[in-house]
């Protein structure tokens, strides 16, 4: 039998990191040997090391008794360096998390879950209190910066979507990566969980119909629908931490200013632009999100942050959603936001 060859994308454009992932999670072909050509020197993004490393690692495990050989890679260093092949499962470059990073990039690093958990327990303190401080050492490990308007975003951002894949996805592990491009002036954020997706998460909420992964996603960048505040829900107005499902709308609204946000799960993909917004074909268990913020557009990081949950709780209460009003973390972009209590 001859061997089955997948051209893994070179350039990482979303169409051709999706369109791969699809091709994998149908490949029912059985074979002794599979062959992943790498295609020499490409542009590689956070979200597409990510993703298609993830990908290629799950047909992996999957087909355990055939032969996976990586081919024409050897002109990608820095993918090499980031940890791309050895999270595919191959064994060439830095481990995962290996690569210190500096102030143009973060390496592939993957977490359990449990790791939090266990230090927030050791403190005697609130899980999202322990992201919180972890979310801002990565900003400032990415930007080298503490005050910047742009190291306040990511902050946030990755605060938020480590407290969502914590509170939500029942997955093990939380991965991501991230890379600063200094001519572009953009942040990239890439996280990816393999837990239960979008869809089931939201199923606890029994106020919500969701018929496909699709409606998921436009649900789940609704504020006040993807929390855990819906009616029956005892609300502690001294849990600043507690979830009211303002994360993800509040993420995506801040990509909007110049920057661009993705959100993949089962069988759908999410993109939006600040003028667009597109639906593309996926294959992916759990949850994969691509944030680019912008540092020419976020002058007041602030104020950004203030219009937006103003309009969340806006349209919140115009879709009467119980408890119609974002929580104190989710209000916050620095520490000093702590102080504030609704």
């Amino acid at each position: 039998m001859s061997a089955k060859i997948f051209l893994v994308p070179k350039d990482h454009t979303l169409e051709h990191i999706l369109q791969f992932g699809n091709e994998l999670a149908a490949c029912s072909e059985e074979s002794t040997k599979f062959v992943f050509d790498f295609q020499g020197k490409g542009l590689d993004t956070p979200f597409g090391m990510l993703f298609l490393s993830f990908a290629i690692r799950k047909f992996i495990n999957g087909h355990p008794d055939s032969r996976h050989k990586p081919v024409n890679y050897e002109e990608r260093e820095y993918a090499s360096h980031m940890g791309y092949f050895q999270t595919c499962g191959f064994e060439i470059g830095k481990l995962p998390g290996q690569a210190h990073g500096n102030d143009r990039y973060l390496p592939i690093t993957i977490m359990p879950v449990s790791k939090l958990q266990e230090q927030a327990k050791d403190q005697t303190r609130e899980v999202g209190d322990v992201i919180e401080e972890y979310s801002q050492r990565l900003s400032c490990i990415l930007l080298q910066q503490h005050n910047d308007p742009l190291a306040e975003m990511l902050s946030y951002t990755f605060r938020e979507m480590l407290r969502n894949i914590v509170e939500h996805s029942k997955s093990d592990t939380i991965a991501f990566c991230a890379q600063f491009r200094q001519k572009a002036k953009q942040a990239e954020i890439a996280i990816l969980d393999t837990g239960i997706g979008i869809r089931s998460a939201l199923s606890n909420n029994p106020y919500l119909t969701i018929n496909c992964d699709r409606d998921a996603l436009n649900l789940a960048l609704m504020p006040g629908l993807s929390g855990k505040m819906y009616k029956g829900v005892r609300k502690d107005p001294y849990d600043g931490w507690q979830n009211s499902g303002y994360g993800l709308f509040a993420v995506s609204r801040l990509c909007g200013h110049g920057g661009k946000f993705t959100i993949c799960s089962g069988d759908t993909a999410l993109s939006l632009k600040p003028d667009k917004k597109e639906y593309h074909q996926a294959s992916f268990q759990g949850t994969a999100l691509r944030i680019i913020l912008s540092a020419t557009e976020v002058k007041n990081a602030k104020s950004i942050l203030a219009e937006i949950i103003k309009e969340g709780d806006r349209q919140a209460k115009e879709l009467n959603v119980e408890g119609a009003q974002a929580s104190t973390a989710s209000r916050m972009l620095s520490t000093e936001f702590n102080k504030i209590r609704h």
